[in-house]
């Protein structure tokens, strides 16, 4: 049976004039940059990871890969699943798995336990980047909302320009163990403060799976969609193996990949407010910039990178720049694309996003285990140029230009 929109009403929207407005929708902001950055933490310690349970680094990188298949597959079904339960309560228990899940991770004693509490995580993640971003505008008035979704939205961009380096640095420094187990504090922490802040509150127009088929037949919503895939695909394919990418390829000791990946993400947060601002002029401008300055970046990398340090590091300056502002954009642009179905397009983005980065993982790991971590770079650019030949090609995209 089709699950139908809830359409209840709470007694009471919540103002941003309760002091706790803004607080809670700060804190939904660090739950999706924890749960992206939970997605994401192997990237910078797969080679510790791999030899602490036993496997290769291309096989490590399933720990990623699998997660993102997991997320995408189920944010939609659980999305219209949970869609009546109370939004404190949902986001309490998710991010419950979110902990649960890392603390697993972090005492595995094999790759199979390992996986097990990656898993846990992934049936929560899909649900929880669908949800907050209508909760964190129900926070607000509405003259705000706009202000509000950016706050939520942008733990998702902060996730893989800061979440990614900062753990790699506590795995560094101690143990890839003792980064998940950072993780699962941080959640804890998150959690309480959303006990705290957090009104209780109905679902209300959350939507179901009855919308999707109709989203199938727009066309705009689908070159977004095609767009985000080629895009987030060729990226992660490249992203998922950088470390060993600079280790091996480029020759940096594995003490100085913690720090070049701490730039990569200063320069994510530039490109954020760089992004920001292009997309408030422009937002096909904005994604075409971002799209062909990340293909440039790739393609020169996997031509360049290896033959010096330097050159190493500007490109992935450069990288790190124009990555950062496409979540965002690109969630911007499926909301425009469907606006009479905002929270099935979401739920879809989401399904996409996290199956992209599975795609684009286990594609790194086909490259590498096949021809060498040297190739993850090229192949990524291609994926990423041919996203931008969809982007150029498309008159329907011209449609969302504002």
């Amino acid at each position: 049976m089709t699950a139908q929109p809830d359409t209840t009403r709470p007694p009471a929207a919540v103002e941003d004039t309760d002091p706790r407005s803004w607080p809670a929708v700060w804190v939904l902001g660090l739950g999706t940059f924890l749960f992206v950055t939970t997605e994401l933490l192997p990237v910078g310690l797969l080679p510790s990871i791999g030899a602490g349970v036993g496997v290769p680094v291309g096989i490590a990188g399933l720990v990623v890969s699998v997660y993102g298949g997991i997320a995408a597959l189920t944010a939609a079904p659980l999305t219209s699943w949970v869609r009546r339960m109370d939004r404190r309560t949902l986001l309490v228990s998710l991010l419950g798995l979110l902990v649960l899940g890392n603390v697993i991770s972090a005492v595995a004693p094999n790759y199979l336990v390992l996986m097990l509490g990656r898993v846990v995580i992934a049936f929560a993640h899909g649900v929880f980047w669908s949800t907050t971003p209508a909760v964190g505008t129900r926070l607000v008035e509405p003259r705000n909302a706009v202000r509000a979704l950016s706050v939520v939205l942008g733990g998702i961009s902060v996730a893989s320009v800061v979440g990614v380096p900062l753990g790699t640095a506590i795995g560094q420094a101690t143990n890839w163990r003792v980064a998940f187990l950072a993780a699962a504090g941080a959640g804890l922490l998150v959690l309480v403060a959303v006990l705290v802040l957090l009104p209780s509150m109905q679902a209300r127009n959350s939507g179901g799976l009855a919308a999707i088929p109709q989203l199938l037949r727009n066309g705009p919503f689908l070159v977004a969609i095609a767009v985000a895939a080629l895009t987030m695909i060729g990226h992660y394919l490249a992203y998922t193996y950088v470390t060993p990418y600079l280790e091996d390829v480029v020759g940096i000791s594995p003490g100085m990949v913690s720090v070049l990946l701490l730039v990569f993400g200063a320069a994510g947060i530039a490109g954020n407010f760089l992004g920001g601002g292009a997309i408030a002029k422009g937002l096909r401008r904005a994604l075409v910039s971002s799209v062909a300055l990340l293909a440039a970046s790739l393609l020169v990398i996997s031509l360049t990178g290896g033959s010096s340090t330097i050159a190493a590091v500007v490109l992935l300056v450069t990288w790190g720049l124009s990555y950062a502002a496409l979540p965002v954009c690109l969630q911007t642009w499926v909301l425009r694309s469907a606006p009479e179905a905002t929270d099935a397009a979401s739920s879809v983005y989401v399904a996409v996003f996290n199956a992209s980065i599975a795609l684009g993982a286990l594609g790194g790991g086909i490259a590498v285990e096949s021809a060498g971590v040297g190739s993850v770079t090229a192949v990524g650019a291609v994926l990423v140029a041919a996203a931008l030949i969809v982007l150029l090609v498309s008159r329907k995209a011209r449609h969302n230009e504002g």
